[in-house]
């Protein structure tokens, strides 16, 4: 199965990746919200999210999961712009 890929309106087309919306919102300012990753999925980058939902994912249990989902309204970055949102929101160690 091929790689998705997305048409960046800066990069081109490129694999993807999906962010969390704080981390999508925070790369424009230039906020370290945190960054962290699941393990790898068949995406050109793992889902990724901020301390902020890192902290609700902890807390919640396994029922919850399905709605830190919701709550985390991840978006769609293509694989380049996801490495610079890791770069900019500061990088944490991969959970």
């Amino acid at each position: 199965m091929p790689t998705p890929t997305v048409s960046c309106p800066i990069h081109g087309a490129q694999g993807v990746g999906l962010v969390c919306v704080h981390i999508a919102r925070a790369i424009d300012h230039g906020d370290r919200v945190g960054f962290f990753w699941s393990p790898p999925t068949d995406t050109a980058r793992p889902d990724a999210w901020c301390a902020l939902c890192e902290e609700s994912f902890v807390a919640d249990d396994e029922a919850s999961r399905a709605s830190w989902v919701t709550r985390a309204d991840f978006k769609v970055f293509c694989a380049r712009c996801w490495d610079e949102a890791k770069s900019i929101c500061g990088s944490v160690e991969n959970v």
